[in-house]
């Protein structure tokens, strides 16, 4: 196997730039570079961050990313992680998210790098999987990887899809400076990158013994959700043909101070908790029941979270397939309506 990781932080812009440094873009990428190069799904040759010099412009940002993506093979992941400035010009033609590299300038916006480009470096990478983190502002702007039509520029048409998971969803500003509730270094990163970077460091108390796509969006939430020191943004997470059950990083807490597996779920909301993490896991016992399950999309339904929705079109999409005998689907539909009337 041959996956590869690239990070970009470009920390440091020119004084008449407009762009302001921040030295919490840097101690992110370093941190990053130094996490996933003790993860053993990932290790120090397969992690690659990106020096002063190659994050100073578009192009030599642009060269390590084909480089690495030349090097994946079929059974791969491709993770890029960007940290640094975002923009966002509307009236530019074919309006994009842009990211700032070290010779950006404030109202130049042909001294930034647009996202397409690097969409399209990782859409024809050979990678079964790309990952793209992003940490900056208007990151939540970025293109939805869901169920719409592939587009040029668009990650997709791969065999296990794709992840674009950012630092805010219903703002366009991300902060950079550093989260006091986080320990040691971490307290230097950015507030999104540093609460990642310690569900990648410590682990967390899930059974699985490595971190899938799933756990590690509902436990960088839960933990920005959670901090006491300040009212985080919401993070963002976007799939596209993606399983929730699909492991990126290794899951380092201590096996002795995990939770037990779970037994198959009983209530209704052990099973959306179940599902959350892996939308496949067990669902075939859950479909066994038209009521619980109708139970289970009701409550999906009515979170307003895109991951919950998506999920619950999953379920009913497979309940629609399942119940094909009439008065079984019937019963799983009055239970929706029912559900969703409470």
């Amino acid at each position: 196997m041959a996956s590869r990781a690239v990070v970009i932080g470009p920390a440091a812009y020119a004084v008449n730039s407009g762009v302001d440094s921040h030295p919490s873009i840097g101690e992110s990428a370093r941190m990053y570079g130094e996490v996933l190069a003790d993860d053993a799904m990932w290790g120090a040759d397969s992690c690659r961050v990106l020096g002063d010099d190659e994050v100073q412009t578009a192009d030599g940002v642009m060269r390590a990313l084909q480089e690495a993506a030349d090097e994946t093979e079929p059974e791969d992941i491709f993770l890029v992680v960007y940290v640094g400035h975002g923009q966002y010009w509307s009236d530019l033609p074919g309006a994009q998210v842009h990211f700032s590299v070290g010779s950006s300038h404030k109202n130049k916006p042909w001294t930034w790098l647009s996202s397409w480009y690097v969409y399209r470096v990782m859409r024809r990478a050979r990678a079964k999987l790309k990952v793209l983190i992003v940490d900056c502002c208007y990151s939540n702007l970025l293109p939805q990887l869901g169920e719409e039509p592939v587009l040029p520029g668009v990650l997709g048409e791969l065999d296990e899809g794709t992840c674009v998971f950012t630092a805010v969803k219903n703002a366009n500003f991300a902060s950079a400076d550093g989260c006091s509730a986080l320990p040691g270094d971490l307290a230097g990163c950015t507030p999104f990158s540093g609460h990642l970077l310690r569900i990648l460091q410590d682990g967390t108390k899930d059974h699985e013994a490595r971190l899938t796509i799933g756990l590690l969006r509902e436990a960088v939430k839960r933990e920005m959700e959670s901090c006491a020191a300040a009212r985080h943004q919401v993070p963002r997470m976007s799939l596209n043909d993606a399983r929730d059950g699909t492991p990126l990083f290794t899951n380092r807490m201590e096996p002795t101070r995990r939770d037990r597996a779970p037994y198959v779920p009983v209530d209704p909301e052990d099973w959306v908790r179940t599902l959350m993490l892996d939308r496949d896991s067990r669902l075939d016992d859950l479909l066994k029941d038209e009521r619980k399950a109708g139970d289970v999309v009701a409550i999906l339904s009515s979170r307003t979270d895109d991951a919950s929705r998506h999920l619950a079109r999953h379920i009913d999409a497979r309940a629609n397939t399942r119940f094909s005998e009439p008065h079984a689907f019937a019963r799983y539909w009055n239970q929706v309506e029912k559900a969703l009337r409470v």
